[in-house]
């Protein structure tokens, strides 16, 4: 896993609006921002700082327009307002962009000497969940033990967890620590953390 993160479009402009409305998570938002008075204030004429409002009101709009383009947020009416909401697919790619973001994190950090080991048994039922989810761990650095077992020395735990909730997924799966005091070489070599 390279250590530069290269994101899409719609990826940056998702977790710029997660950054500003930590509630999105929780699937809404409110659509309108707040009004702003143009002209005076107790400070006398603020026509600079009004046309920064605007030029900033008009940017969220485009981003959230393009979001709803790209079907990640979608209108919703409650009462009387309108509210925004994050669709299945604009969920999924928030929690695993958020996976990513923590392992690179866990990445920069030193090694603790654990290893973190993902044991996964999904049934054949759910074949399409099992082999999306090998390619999402080669692609965020777990190396493969066995076609079911997938080990990392980084820790995963705490948005591993939220992402295999979300796929209603996550009763397949142990994570288990373990210790490295007697790691053998070829281990140590697929890693060299």
């Amino acid at each position: 896993m390279s250590t530069k993160l290269q994101l899409k479009k719609f990826q940056i402009v998702l977790l710029q609006l997660y950054a500003g409305y930590r509630e999105l998570d929780h699937a809404l938002a409110s659509y309108k921002p707040r009004s702003h008075t143009p002209g005076w204030d107790s400070t006398g004429y603020s026509e600079r700082e009004r046309k920064l409002a605007e030029r900033e009101i008009k940017y969220l709009y485009k981003r959230i327009e393009y979001l709803k383009r790209c079907n990640y947020i979608q209108m919703v009416k409650e009462g009387e307002e309108k509210l925004l909401k994050l669709t299945s697919k604009g969920k999924y790619e928030l929690l695993r962009l958020r996976f990513v973001e923590h392992m690179l994190m866990q990445k920069k950090q030193s090694w603790a000497r654990k290893w973190w080991i993902l044991i996964f048994d999904i049934p054949e039922s759910q074949k399409k969940y099992r082999n999306f989810f090998r390619r999402f761990l080669k692609q965020n650095g777990f190396k493969m033990v066995q076609r079911s077992v997938w080990i990392t020395p980084y820790n995963p735990e705490s948005a591993l967890v939220d992402l295999l909730r979300y796929l209603r997924i996550e009763k397949y799966f142990e994570l288990i620590e373990a210790d490295c005091e007697r790691c053998s070489t070829t281990l140590l070599k697929k890693f060299k953390p």
